[in-house]
């Protein structure tokens, strides 16, 4: 099942620091591809954290929506909780796990699933994201693009209705930014998931359904 966000004039900051921005408003429809773009300390990864509620909001709310016609908003803590895959630009993977423990370890968290289960899921996923020649990798011996695509295959373990990238090519050559892209995108058209990517590459948003400029004033399309 596809889920859209739909986020309300929304007001986020951190700490006691003026807004990042204010009464900001934006709809992105369920199972849909989106490039949020702007310029660096604008507030693209703030958004994505807000979505996800790592971060909380001073004003505003932010909610989801299923793509059947007559079902209602959907319980927000749990579609933060259990249905949103992050992929971060700085990899987070740990040192001393395989590829395949890391991807892992969504698994076993909170999930009443055995350790053989849990594997065996971790273990298809890569295959279906054409990575299994990395689960016995460690994360020194990867290249960017090898943690990047563990990291995808992390972020859609639990079979995510939204995944939310933030720069996931900001530190990669031209290949493996086309490589990482192509898996992200395919996996999610693959199973319906909306996808909302930020970015400062316009040949990476042009992949994308849609893009959203975010600035100073708000939202542009």
């Amino acid at each position: 099942m596809a889920t859209g966000i739909k986020i309300n004039s929304i007001e986020c900051c951190y700490g006691e620091r003026e807004p990042i921005y204010k009464n900001l408003s934006l709809e992105i429809v369920p199972g849909q591809t989106v490039a949020l773009m702007g310029e660096s300390g604008v507030g693209k990864t703030s958004l994505l954290k807000a979505i996800a509620g790592f971060i909380p909001l001073r004003s505003g709310n932010i909610s989801f929506f299923s793509s059947r016609v007559n079902e209602h908003f959907q319980d927000s803590e749990y579609i933060k909780k259990e249905k949103i895959g992050f992929v971060f630009q700085d990899y987070y993977l740990i040192d001393h796990l395989t590829g395949c423990q890391n991807v892992m370890l969504p698994g076993l968290m909170g999930i009443d699933a055995g350790l053989r289960e849990v594997e065996e899921r971790a273990k298809e996923l890569m295959a279906a994201l054409n990575v299994s020649h990395l689960q016995d990798r460690y994360p020194d011996t990867l290249s960017g693009g090898e943690k990047q695509r563990i990291c995808i295959a992390r972020a859609f373990f639990k079979s995510p209705e939204i995944v939310l990238a933030d720069e996931p090519t900001g530190s990669l050559d031209e290949k493996n930014s086309e490589i990482v892209i192509r898996v992200l995108i395919n996996a999610a058209k693959k199973d319906g998931t909306t996808l909302v990517l930020a970015t400062h590459s316009k040949n990476v948003a042009s992949r994308m359904e849609r893009e959203i400029v975010l600035n100073s004033c708000g939202i542009q399309e």
